[in-house]
């Protein structure tokens, strides 16, 4: 990958791991007391190796040399017996060098995030540290790291140098987001796992959190002490994060809107940018950061908004309205009408339903409050009566019906006047449906030289042509039914009733043509290839329009050669 002279420059000077930051990552796993008794000569040793600290030392077991604290480090040198480690005092287990054997099970792998602040930015390795303890030498080194991502955040703009995807030491990946968040994440979490097309990401530890907390600019983000105490949140109690990088990365774009929104305690439009990069532009505008022209409200409104702290679609249902009829619904008024049609009718669909229609929305409202107070539907919730209002007005559309007369357009009885257009809206399709059908059938249906083309008209014929020949073409009767796609039989025309080949259709092309068990079977033949001057002749046929005799039986396409026969005759 080629690198600008300010990347190169990035890469060549991004920060080290120092000495305390490998203790750190040490820290992270679990410490282990090595120890060994060896017997050279009649002279016993002691071999011990610490993982916490690295000491080596090996000591000899007179008891004429013992003092109190070898004594007391001798009667705890049993195997996976926890104790403190005699030289820094971290928590160890105790491990038998001879019982231990190759100490595969020791093997641990932990991720972390290191932060490192270096003048305005701040970095972020994301590096999957191991220990395996196979040798001598490894007992008591630091763990090994790989760098999966690193990352360095400013104001106003995030760079991410992917190892990952390239598996090169010196060539990352770089990926930048800037100035705003789109859709596509360029910027994403570290530790990919999974396939190239579908993948998730590793949660990980964070070191070095003090990098953070005392950034000028970054210690203002209340991850730790806003983010992690949200509902659902860690709480300060988790160990593990998987979404730090995002949102870093949504603070590093909008570090005054993010801010303003985490000390509101108002998480829905955060954890949809962060999660799903959605930014509710009906409802908000992120790019601006004044609150108050972010959500289009005055300071009464906005006291009330970030108090209440409605769903966004609240917004949404405001501006919809002020944009295509030109009012200004009150914050409680547009609570209210969300509230209105329950939790499985978007409010939004009302809307987009009454502005298809140009309907009025007082009026609407009022329709079906009256409706909605009739002693014979009190059971009935106004989701209910918008379903049926809506499948009443498509129908009445379907049907021509003039929707600018007031009759028309509010009934008195709605559920009666519903009942009778879905019945004509019903005869109507089938009316529809037959003429269709008819004239498909008439468009492939074709007979030459023993074989047939024979049109299905029921969804019973292909599923039993389906069962016969032991493919899958039951599961098409429905889209043939409905004109989505196209199944024809290829029969012998002295075995009408007998099925044999089974062909779907896209417009004049066949699409894919079977036999039984899909042609599979050992000694099965290709149908394009048996019947090659049948298909041929049918599909010149269905190419030239389908034309007939007076008699209704097909009138065949001249072959190539009787076409040139009869030019020469011509020209003779």
């Amino acid at each position: 990958m080629k690198y600008t002279e300010r990347e190169r420059e990035l890469l060549n000077n991004w920060p080290t791991v120092t000495e305390q930051d490998l203790e750190r990552m040490n820290d992270l796993f679990s410490h282990y007391l090595f120890f060994r008794r060896v017997n050279t000569l009649g002279l016993r040793t002691i071999d011990l190796r610490a993982s916490c600290c690295g000491h080596r030392e090996t000591r000899p077991e007179l008891v004429r040399t013992e003092t109190p604290e070898h004594r007391e480090l001798l009667d705890h040198l049993r195997h996976k017996e926890a104790w403190t480690c005699p030289w820094c005092g971290r928590k160890v287990t105790m491990i038998d060098l001879n019982k231990a054997g190759k100490r595969k099970r020791l093997v641990q792998t932990e991720l972390t995030l290191l932060l490192h602040a270096d003048g305005e930015a701040l970095y972020a390795d994301a590096l999957a540290l191991q220990k395996n303890y196979a040798d001598d030498a490894a007992l008591t080194a630091r763990p090994t790291a790989w760098c999966s991502s690193g990352y360095r955040f400013v104001k106003g703009e995030v760079m991410q140098a992917d190892y990952q995807v390239t598996y090169r030491e010196n060539e990352p990946y770089i990926t930048y987001e800037r100035d705003k968040l789109s859709r596509r994440k360029e910027v994403q979490e570290p530790f990919k796992f999974g396939s190239l097309c579908w993948y998730q990401h590793q949660s990980y530890r964070i070191l070095n959190r003090e990098a953070l907390e005392e950034h000028p600019f970054f210690r203002y983000c209340g991850f730790f002490n806003r983010w992690e105490y949200r509902i659902g949140g860690g709480r300060g109690y988790k160990a593990y994060f998987s979404d730090f990088v995002s949102y870093l990365t949504a603070y590093s774009i909008y570090p005054r809107q993010m801010e303003m929104l985490s000390k509101a305690g108002y998480w829905q439009p955060i954890l949809d940018l962060i999660f799903e990069r959605k930014k509710n532009a009906a409802a908000m505008c992120w790019e601006e950061e004044n609150p108050k022209k972010a959500f289009g409200l005055d300071k009464r409104e906005l006291a009330l908004f970030m108090g209440t702290q409605p769903p966004l679609e609240v917004l949404a249902v405001r501006n919809y309205v002020r944009r295509h009829w030109g009012k200004t619904w009150s914050l409680p008024f547009c609570m209210d009408f969300c509230n209105l049609w329950g939790c499985n009718l978007p409010p939004m669909e009302v809307l987009r339903f009454a502005k298809r229609y140009g309907l009025d929305l007082a009026r609407m409202l009022r329709y079906f409050g009256g409706v909605f107070d009739e002693d014979h539907i009190e059971m009935v919730t106004y989701a209910d009566l918008f379903e049926i209002y809506r499948d009443y007005l498509d129908a009445a559309w379907s049907l021509g019906y003039c929707l600018e007369h007031s009759k028309v357009l509010w009934p008195d009885q709605l559920f009666s006047a519903h009942d009778a257009a879905m019945e004509k809206l019903a005869n109507k399709n089938k009316e529809t449906q037959a003429r269709n059908l008819k004239a498909r059938r008439l468009k492939y249906e074709f007979e030459m030289d023993g074989l047939k083309i024979a049109f299905p008209v029921t969804t019973a014929a292909i599923k039993r042509e389906g069962r016969v020949l032991d493919h899958c073409v039951g599961g098409y009767a429905d889209r043939h039914m409905k004109g989505v796609t196209t199944i024809l039989f290829l029969r012998r025309v002295d075995q009408p009733h007998t099925p044999y080949i089974t062909l779907e259709m896209d417009g004049n092309r066949i699409r894919q043509i079977h036999g039984y068990h899909n042609d599979t079977l050992p000694g099965s033949q290709n149908p394009r290839v048996v019947h090659k001057t049948f298909l041929n002749t049918w599909l010149r046929w269905l190419e030239g329009g389908s034309k007939r005799n007076e008699d209704g039986t097909p009138k065949l396409p001249k072959r190539k050669k009787a076409v040139e026969h009869e030019r020469q005759d011509r020209t003779a």
